[in-house]
């Protein structure tokens, strides 16, 4: 005679994590006081961090003014994408000049063309490439890389092909 053998699902009231549906509630410190929520309103940034942005402003006004006296057309300003953002992009017949303003106060930490590394020129380089792809082919044949570089109490200093891109 054959005995039937019945397989028994195992109970899931033994599995703590089965039956509990959230968790336990946390211990309540009497002596803290409870976390006020957010401000989930705009705050405006320090005045410092407004007046280093408008003092990088004026110096990418001050090279747009550079370039044009030297016959550069303005295509775009301060143009982003996901890969970083291009301070300025001119024409120049039918190249389109890629241009990287930088100012420096003090050379306490180095020149304005000094600043520049080889991490910065691959991040516009990207960039560039991304607006070449997008927008740019339609209308240039050529892509250059120019700096501008602007020193405390100095004239600005325009570096063209400043660097090549790469692959």
């Amino acid at each position: 005679m054959a005995l039937k053998s019945k397989s028994k699902v195992p109970e899931l009231s033994g599995i703590p994590w089965a039956t509990r549906k959230s968790r336990s509630p946390k211990a309540k410190i009497p002596w803290l006081a409870p976390k006020e929520k957010a401000d989930t309103t705009h705050k405006a940034p320090p005045t410092h961090k407004l007046a280093l942005l408008a003092e990088g402003q004026l110096a990418e006004t001050q090279a747009l003014r550079l370039l044009e006296q030297h016959g550069l057309i303005l295509v775009t300003r301060n143009h982003r994408c996901r890969c970083g953002e291009i301070d300025l992009i001119m024409a120049h017949g039918n190249t389109a000049v890629v241009v990287e303003v930088r100012l420096r106060n003090n050379k306490r930490h180095g020149s304005a063309l000094e600043s520049i590394s080889s991490h910065k020129q691959a991040r516009v380089s990207r960039c560039a490439k991304l607006w070449w792809v997008q927008q740019g082919q339609r209308k240039f044949t050529h892509l250059r890389f120019d700096v501008v570089a602007l020193e405390n109490g100095t004239n600005p200093q325009w570096v063209q092909n400043a660097w090549q891109i790469s692959n």
